[in-house]
Order: structure tokens, then sequence, then C-alpha cells
């Protein structure tokens, strides 16, 4: 079985992980954002000193976040085309009343 049809079968799972990998990259990315901006401002300050100070290491650990979430990123849109597929997957069927003459 692949994770596909894994995540095709348990459609509450999925819909849970959905909506806590959206809640976990936005918070990740709002936080990255605001910190690689106050960064940026101390290195362009600052220079040589702010990148002896641990300025450099900080942009590192900040791009590895940002990977990070864009991982989480792709989990939401793989839950997402699951959900999607299994409710266009999913019809309503009529039913025909008899006829009663």
């Amino acid at each position: 079985m692949n994770l596909y049809n894994f995540f095709y079968k348990r459609p509450i799972t999925t819909l849970i992980i959905l909506i806590g990998s959206g809640l976990t990259f936005g918070a990740m990315t709002v936080n990255i954002f605001r910190l690689f901006a106050a960064n940026w401002k101390f290195i362009t300050t600052y220079g040589l000193v702010a990148l002896h100070e641990g300025a450099l290491r900080q942009t590192i650990e900040l791009i590895m976040t940002g990977m990070l979430a864009m991982v989480v990123f792709l989990m939401f849109k793989f839950c997402e085309k699951v959900l999607i597929d299994r409710m266009s997957a999913f019809s309503f069927k009529r039913r025909k009343k008899a006829a009663s003459s």
C-alpha cells in the first residue's frame, strides 16, 4: 500500500494532518520573515561585527527553518489533493421513484 492510498482510506486523519500542517506552515513563515528581516537589518548595520556575533549562523538556521516550512507546506498540499480527489470521486445517487401506475 502506498502513502496516497493510506491517506485516501483515512479521511479524518488526513483532515487533521491538513489542519495541523496548515497552521504550522502559517506560524513558521510569519516567524521566519520577521526574524530574517531583523537579522538582515543587523547585518547591514554592523557588517562583519554582526557576522562575528552569530548573524551568519542565524541566517543559516533561518534558511533551514524555511526548508522545514516547505516540507510542511508540501504535506499540506498532499493532504489537500487526497481530500479533493476523495470528494471528486464521491457521487450522490438518485433513487428513482417507482411508478405507481
